[in-house]
């Protein structure tokens, strides 16, 4: 935009006659102008959970009933067995009725532990795991093939397997 600002003036140029001068100035107005400030946008976060690992392959798992429920370690077989886990027969211990389970893994046995480890992720962290001792503690003192050993209490005895929902990793052992 432009603005234009005349002055008049008179001046005496010698005797009565007058004459009219006429300046002219010209300003430029500033424009200002505004550009807006760059936008932020805030990245999005996504929060990944990691779910524990369950071993289910490499050892065989046999469940003997520490329980005063009768049946008990077939009933539990069956569950282990549908979350993928490898079990042998189903037997009775000899400890007599436990109030509180017990895993016992073969100490010299890398898959055992990681098999006997996932258990005990599976039943809530709550069990004591154990080394298996030289004479198993079941009726027929031997477990076969088997290098893990569910005591199964009272606790557990009938009772859905708490945390069946845990990630899944077979072993290559």
């Amino acid at each position: 935009m432009w603005l234009t600002i005349g002055s008049f003036g008179l001046a005496a140029c010698g005797g009565s006659q007058a004459a009219e001068e006429t300046t002219t100035t010209t300003i430029a107005e500033a424009v200002a102008t505004t550009t807006a400030a760059p936008t932020t946008t805030a990245a999005s976060t996504t929060t990944t959970t990691t779910l524990p690992q369950v071993v289910t392959t490499g050892a065989t798992v046999v469940v003997a009933n520490a329980s005063s429920v009768n049946g008990s370690a077939g009933r539990m077989t069956e569950l282990l067995q549908a979350e993928g886990f490898e079990l042998g027969t189903p037997t009775n211990s000899t400890e007599g009725s436990l109030g509180a389970s017990k895993i016992y893994y073969a100490a010299d046995d890398d898959a055992a532990l990681a098999v006997a480890e996932s258990l005990v992720r599976v039943f809530g962290g709550v069990i004591q795991l154990v080394e298996l001792p030289s004479v198993p503690p079941v009726e027929s003192s031997d477990l076969g093939s088997a290098t893990v050993l569910l005591a199964l209490g009272d606790d557990f005895a009938d009772q859905a397997i708490p945390n069946t929902g845990l990630a899944t990793a077979a072993s290559d052992s």
